[in-house]
């Protein structure tokens, strides 16, 4: 059975809403994620490769890689793995700090961005504001 496109929105949305939790308490997050069981659910999930320090982009590829092996094998029908990026000059966003989700189920790859910007990133932690412009989305050629 496909994810539908409500589960593919619903695992999208969850990167959004968490990511702006994060991006409000400390201007800043490490990779994270989140899928579609195989019942349909949505489940949270998250990366740890024993530093208390993680390189992002290996936390990244961690989830990336585990989440794959999961729609691969049937155990899950999405997978949604949220970054902190800076977005590429080519996309002209009105933003360059940018969240970048990669979504991703059977016959569907892409990046979705959406460029933010901290209203006050001096601020106190949890309330340091946040201002997302509209996504855009960029298809992958190819999952791995």
């Amino acid at each position: 059975m496909p994810a539908t496109a409500e589960q593919l929105d619903s695992a999208f949305m969850y990167c959004v809403d968490f990511a702006r939790t994060m991006l409000e308490d400390g201007g800043e997050f490490i990779p994270f994620g989140a899928k579609i069981n195989a019942t349909g659910k949505l489940e949270a999930v998250g990366g740890w490769n024993g530093e208390e320090h993680p390189k992002r982009g290996e936390i990244y590829e961690l989830i990336l890689s585990a989440l794959e092996t999961e729609v691969k094998s049937g155990n899950a029908l999405a997978l949604a793995v949220a970054a902190d990026v800076t977005i590429p000059a080519q996309y002209d966003a009105p933003f360059r700090d940018g969240l970048r989700v990669t979504l991703a189920a059977q016959d569907y790859a892409r990046f979705i961005y959406v460029p933010y910007h901290l209203t006050d990133p001096d601020a106190p932690k949890g309330s340091k504001g946040v201002e997302f412009a509209e996504p855009f989305a960029v298809e992958l050629r190819s999952q791995r």
